[in-house]
């Protein structure tokens, strides 16, 4: 089959991620959508219900609530911890000026949405004899991820063979002005125990052909795995926004129809019966300068609309707002009007908590491995699994409540007791929302020292004043060992302390 064939598990998923894709990406992929999300009106052409779609009112509860739960996984830096030697990639993780906060951003923005992205580390080609360029990270979506196979292998389930869906852009044959962009697809696999790629390109005839295979290597040495991390992990599961989304796209078939409804009656429309003549095109003029000859029993009047059809369709929308604010788009929901305490919010969000700490789990998880494989391709370990200097931290405070003056002082005091260390003080300080973000402990302490440089530089110290000897004494002028100056009576060994 050709090499672009979806797997089945991919086939089974892929109307669920479409969903999902255009519920975030708004009104205008909606609207492309055309049937598939509200269906057309019976009897209309193309263009009544192209105007019939297009008079709803898309709320994008998906995104504000995609944007919401990634604003909290990442209102906090991760905290990464790594190599020495590999700490300067974490500025530049893709090759292409991408930092690894910005690349985590991406991927936690993928796992919210659609609980599914994957990482690729790989390595330039170099020539023979010069040194090998350094490793980066290439990101998939999960659309881009077509086809996979796994193997067990000491208990672990391990990628055997992977596609990847790319996109490439080249000169237009027909036409040298033009830039067009095609499909092509990276195979990788394991052959004989170690790792090859192949890239597949369409030719003339629309077909797609391989190009050569290259065997994945680290120092003259294949690679015995395939250097991708699948995130959340290879098993697919339902993303946890789906329910959602589909509330979503339920909510604006109501206000499509609600619309079209206000649109049909809620303007008056005058009516006559009983008119002495009619033109004989059967348009009635009227106007300030128009008169209608009617007969004794004849009437005029204006049609205005009075059922409860459209107040129906208002309800439907409140409740499924209702529904999606359950769901999980907190940001929708009317707010309590009465305070309330921090243990109360939190047990309020206690279920998004729940599906965010595991998001929060699954991203650490997946980004460790990621940057536990760019460690050991240029280090000396024996396997990605043997890298210990990495960790990655992903923020797990999703309320914002800050620390209140008592407690910071209460902190304080611990710090001045030696009860609690800096680090802990620190950390204290920057959950509660008293630190500058994205400032560590390290930063602040070389902060506070420089300031203190400072101060010392324009405050220098004051020049030492002599003591004022005694009235009416005779006294000789003496340094003790510390190099103090004191006054000293004569005949009397006990010196005067200093004024």
């Amino acid at each position: 089959m050709p090499v672009n064939t979806p797997c089945s598990d991919y086939k089974a998923y892929s109307s669920k991620w479409q969903r999902l894709r255009d519920c975030d990406g708004g009104k205008d992929t909606v609207l492309a959508a055309g049937a598939a999300y509200c269906p057309d009106l019976p009897g209309a052409d193309g263009g009544a219900n192209a105007a019939y779609r297009l008079r709803g009112n898309y709320y994008n509860a998906t995104k504000r609530t995609v944007n919401g739960m990634v604003g909290s996984l990442f209102r906090l830096a991760p905290d990464v911890k790594t190599a020495a030697a590999v700490k300067p990639y974490l500025d530049d993780i893709s090759n292409s000026d991408v930092t690894f906060e910005t690349f985590s951003n991406q991927v936690g923005r993928e796992v919210v949405l659609l609980n599914r992205c994957g990482v690729l580390i790989d390595l330039p080609a170099t020539p023979v004899g010069v040194p090998p360029a350094r490793p980066y990270c290439v990101f998939y979506t999960a659309e881009d991820i077509i086809n996979w196979q796994t193997y067990s292998k000491d208990g672990d389930k391990l990628l055997r063979m992977l596609v990847l869906r790319e996109i490439e852009t080249i000169i237009d044959p027909n036409d040298k002005f033009q830039w067009v962009t095609r499909n092509r697809f990276r195979v990788i696999e394991l052959i004989d125990g170690a790792c090859t790629q192949t890239i597949y390109t369409m030719n003339d005839k629309k077909e797609y052909v391989p190009g050569a295979t290259v065997t994945v290597s680290r120092r003259g040495t294949p690679l015995d795995y395939i250097p991708f991390v699948m995130i959340p992990g290879l098993d697919l599961e339902d993303p946890s926004l789906l329910d959602l989304a589909d509330v979503n796209l339920a909510h604006w078939r109501n206000s499509v129809d609600h619309e079209h409804g206000l649109h049909l009656v809620a303007l008056p429309t005058p009516w006559v019966a009983g008119l002495k003549s009619v033109p004989a095109d059967g348009k009635v003029k009227m106007g300030p300068a128009t008169v209608w000859d009617i007969d004794v029993q004849g009437k005029a009047g204006m049609l205005e609309f009075t059922g409860e059809g459209l107040g129906s369709l208002v309800t439907a929308m409140d409740e499924k707002k209702k529904q999606m604010a359950t769901l999980g788009a907190r940001l929708l929901e009317d707010q309590a009007q009465a305070d309330e305490t921090a243990t109360a919010v939190r047990a309020r969000h206690a279920g998004e908590h729940s599906t965010l700490q595991s998001m929060a789990q699954a991203l650490e998880l997946g980004l460790k491995r990621v940057l536990q494989i760019v460690t050991w391709w240029v280090g000396v370990d024996a396997k990605p699994s043997d890298v210990s200097s990495v960790s990655v931290e992903i923020n797990k405070e999703f309320l914002v409540i800050k620390a209140s003056s008592t407690d910071v002082k209460a902190a304080l005091e611990a710090l001045q007791d030696e009860r609690i260390s800096f680090e802990t003080w620190y950390d204290f300080l920057r959950r509660g929302g008293w630190t500058r973000e994205n400032v560590s402990a390290d930063e602040e302490l070389a902060a506070i020292e420089k300031d203190m440089k400072l101060r010392e530089e324009r405050e220098p110290e004051p020049a030492v004043v002599p003591p004022t000897p005694p009235p009416g004494k005779k006294v000789r002028t003496v340094k003790d060992a510390a190099g103090n100056i004191k006054y000293q009576i004569e005949d009397e060994d006990v010196p005067v302390a200093a004024a």
